[in-house]
C-alpha cells in the first residue's frame, strides 16, 4: 500500500470521517486518503477503504460482482460493505483492506510471482465463467480489435507532433508493428470474441495484486471488468511481464499456462502490437506541458530500454506467423 497520503485541505476528510462513523456503524479511529478519490479508515478491529465511483450503478456492479466471486469460490479479493453511501451528492464505497504487511509492492520481477498471478488470474477466469450470464445486461462485451485500430489512429495523430525529432523514425516504426498486427487480427476476427466467455479482469498490471500479510496473492480493483474469452487477459498480460522477461518468446511460453498459446496464429499476431508504447505515448500528448515534463524520462525509458530486444521478439514473432503452415 502507497504510504503517500494526501493532505486534507478543504476539510473534506474531517466530514467524510464523521459521516462513515455514524453511517456505517464501524468504530473508524481516522481517515487517510491515498490517491484521489481513494481513503484509508482503520478502526479499533480492522482496516477498511472507501472509494467514490462515479454512480450508483457502477458501484452496485462492483458489490454484486465481488458477492458473486465469493460465491463462486474465489475468495482471494475483498468483500463490500453491503450499502452505498451517499454524501453532499456524491456516491461511495467501503470495501475490506487487504493488508501486505512486510511484503510490499508486488511486482512482476521473477518467475515465482508471474506464475503466482498467472495462476490467481486463471481461477478467476474459471469462477466468473461460471456467473457471466448474470451479468450480461451489466457489463459491456470488451471489443479488443476495435479499440486497438482506434489507439493506432490516436497513436499516429500525436506521433506526427514529433515528426521532426530524431526519435520518430523509431516511433514510426513501432507503428508499422501495430499495422501489421491489426491487419493479422483481423483475419482471424472470431478469435478475439470466441466462446466461451467469462467476466475479465482488464487490468492485470502487476499493482492490481497484493499478497497479504498471511503469504496469500490477491486480486483487486475490478473496475475494467467486461465479458470476453479469457485469452484476452492473458494477451495483456503477457504484455505486461515480456519485458521482465527480456522480450524472450521461449521463456514466455515456458510457463505451463501460457505454452498452449505458443501455437495460436491470432494470438501470437496479437503479441506484436505495442500496447504499452502506444498508450503511454498517447497519455503522454495529451497531457499538459507541466505533466510531460515530469513524464518525459519515463515514456523515453519504456520506449528504448530493452529496445532491441522488443523488436527481435516482433521480428520473431512476425516470421513464425507469416511462414504459417
Amino acid at each position: 500500500m502507497n504510504n503517500q497520503f494526501y493532505k486534507d485541505r478543504d476539510g473534506l476528510n474531517d466530514r467524510l470521517l464523521l459521516f462513515m462513523k455514524k453511517k456505517s456503524g464501524l468504530p473508524f479511529t481516522q481517515i487517510k486518503q491515498i490517491k484521489h478519490g481513494v481513503w484509508l479508515l482503520p478502526s479499533i478491529n480492522e482496516n477498511w477503504v472507501l472509494k467514490e465511483y462515479l454512480s450508483t450503478f457502477k458501484l452496485s456492479v462492483q458489490i454484486d460482482f465481488t458477492k458473486e466471486l465469493k460465491n463462486s469460490g474465489f475468495m482471494k479479493t475483498y468483500s463490500f460493505f453491503p450499502h452505498i453511501f451517499q454524501m453532499d451528492g456524491r456516491i461511495f464505497g467501503l470495501m475490506q483492506y487487504i493488508d501486505s504487511g512486510n511484503f510490499g509492492s508486488f511486482h512482476y520481477d521473477h518467475d515465482e510471482n508471474i506464475q503466482s498471478a498467472l495462476e490467481l488470474l486463471t481461477n478467476f477466469h474459471q469462477s466468473t465463467g461460471m456467473f457471466v450470464d448474470a451479468f450480461k445486461e451489466q457489463l459491456p462485451y470488451f471489443q479488443q480489435r476495435s479499440k486497438w485500430e482506434k489507439r493506432l489512429i490516436d497513436y499516429y495523430t500525436f506521433i506526427n507532433l514529433h515528426k521532426f525529432k530524431p526519435l520518430y523514425s523509431h516511433l514510426n516504426r513501432l507503428a508499422q508493428y501495430g499495422v501489421w498486427a491489426l491487419q493479422q487480427m483481423n483475419e482471424h476476427v472470431s478469435y478475439f470474441v470466441k466462446k466461451p466467455h467469462c467476466i475479465i479482469h482488464g487490468d492485470v498490471a502487476s499493482h492490481n495484486f497484493i499478497k497479504s500479510k498471511d503469504g496469500i496473492l490477491c486480486m483487486i480493483d475490478f473496475d475494467l471488468i467486461s465479458i470476453a474469452p479469457s485469452h484476452i487477459d492473458l494477451l495483456q498480460f503477457c504484455n505486461r511481464i515480456l519485458p521482465s522477461l527480456d522480450w524472450d518468446a521461449d521463456r514466455l511460453f515456458s510457463y505451463k499456462l501460457l505454452n498452449n498459446l505458443k501455437s495460436v496464429r491470432p494470438f501470437l499476431a496479437a503479441l506484436v502490437y505495442p500496447t504499452d508504447i502506444f498508450r503511454e505515448w498517447i497519455f503522454f500528448s495529451t497531457s499538459d506541458v507541466e505533466q510531460q515534463s515530469k513524464k518525459w524520462s519515463y515514456v523515453q525509458r519504456l520506449t528504448f530500454h530493452k529496445y532491441k530486444e522488443r523488436l527481435a521478439f516482433y521480428e520473431k514473432i512476425k516470421e513464425k506467423v507469416e511462414n504459417w503452415k
